[in-house]
């Protein structure tokens, strides 16, 4: 067997080996970050399927972007993360703000008097004040700004000096409990 084929051998199985290495140092690293990643999208989405998806997703975005160096690697997978939890909440306020229904639709309408009808408007009126009142107190003035005053999230965002997420976010809880209580109502 000549040099220049050892050598090549040598190389690949160089090559090799050094691919071996990183596969376990990224496993190690998958082990270690993975339930982090889903703490922090489960705490902040409260959805265990929706937090396993978006961790894999960040977890396969770190892996394609780390074949450059990165200097500190769990601030880039939280960057990731943060991102990727950014875009899901976008994407489902307004999935959710396109389902709903306006709380005022139907305000317009010219009612005779019927005390039956009287009686159920006050009792609706008590249930669902009863149920905003569960949200905590700067959810529910964030939602009253929006639904009730006809103000936008990024107008809502300026005026409480808030990033538009926190508002986004505050808008999905306050738009998850009435669901939930119309769900509940309807079945």
């Amino acid at each position: 067997m000549s040099q220049s084929e050892t050598s090549g051998r040598e190389a690949v199985s160089d090559a090799a080996r050094e691919d071996r290495d990183e596969s376990s140092r990224f496993a190690a690293f998958y082990r270690r970050e993975q339930p982090r990643l889903l703490r922090f999208f489960l705490r902040n989405l409260g959805n265990q399927s929706d937090a396993d998806e978006l961790s894999q997703e960040t977890l396969s975005r770190f892996a394609t972007a780390s074949q450059t160096t990165i200097d500190v690697p769990q601030a880039y997978l939280t960057r990731i993360a943060t991102n990727l939890l950014r875009d899901h909440t976008q994407r489902g306020s307004t999935r959710l703000a396109r389902a709903s229904t306006s709380l005022d639709e139907g305000l317009d309408a010219p009612v005779g008097l019927d005390p039956f009808r009287e009686v159920q408007s006050r009792r609706d009126l008590a249930r669902w004040q009863g149920i905003l009142s569960q949200l905590h107190p700067a959810t529910l003035e964030i939602f009253m700004l929006n639904r009730v005053e006809g103000y936008s999230y990024r107008e809502i965002a300026e005026a409480h000096s808030l990033p538009l997420w926190k508002v986004q976010k505050h808008m999905l809880k306050a738009i998850r409990l009435i669901d939930a209580n119309r769900a509940a109502e309807e079945a």
